[in-house]
């Protein structure tokens, strides 16, 4: 049996709230800033951390996970390391559209996104296999860097979405099966030997 001292774990963060996350606006790769909300969100979850010894942090190159990150880790003398790769899902034509305002202009790809993952298609825009990819990815660098450490990573919500089904094994067109991380709730990957396996959630 593996001891708590071997495990390597990532506790992945969603970042707090935003202007547009109030605005039922897609975000994407586009910036908006933290809501006062959004900001006590990652307060509280820097108390629900307080009690964990964090070795090191990576966090999206996006300002809206980089201020969440900020507050998470103010005291603790951790400077985190930014990653394209741990990005939200690039919406191209979307990013800072509403939900209505794209439903309008892409109704079939709207309704693909929101309800069959695993068919979305929009020209200039990631896929959800691509995003899952490249974000489980990096998450794997990640444990074999910090071998036997807890690792701080804040990012996104579709993001943290399909790396909870990769490491599940649920197919992306269940994605919907799955729990939604709220603004600023985290879960843990833990990794024993070579298996990976999702808690905390």
């Amino acid at each position: 049996m593996t001891s708590m001292a071997e495990q390597t774990k990532i506790i992945l963060v969603r970042h707090g709230e935003t202007q547009w996350n109030l605005q039922s606006r897609l975000q994407g790769h586009r910036n908006s800033p933290l809501t006062r909300n959004g900001e006590l969100q990652a307060l509280e979850t820097k108390k629900d951390l307080s009690q964990y010894k964090i070795h090191g942090a990576y966090v999206s190159s996006l300002k809206r996970a980089q201020d969440t990150m900020d507050i998470i880790l103010k005291g603790r003398e951790i400077k985190a390391i930014e990653s394209n790769n741990l990005k939200e899902i690039g919406l191209g034509p979307w990013e800072g559209k509403t939900k209505e305002e794209t439903k309008k202009s892409h109704p079939t790809e709207y309704d693909l996104f929101w309800n069959k993952p695993h068919e979305f298609s929009l020209s200039g825009a990631e896929t959800y296999l691509q995003l899952q990819e490249r974000v489980v990815s990096e998450l794997k660098k990640i444990f074999d860097k910090e071998t036997h450490k807890t690792i701080l990573v804040v990012t996104h919500w579709i993001a943290i979405k399909v790396v909870m089904a990769y490491f599940t094994s649920t197919p992306l067109n269940q994605l919907s099966s799955l729990p939604d991380l709220g603004n600023g709730e985290f879960l843990t990957l833990f990794k024993e030997g070579v298996k990976i396996s999702v808690g905390g959630v």
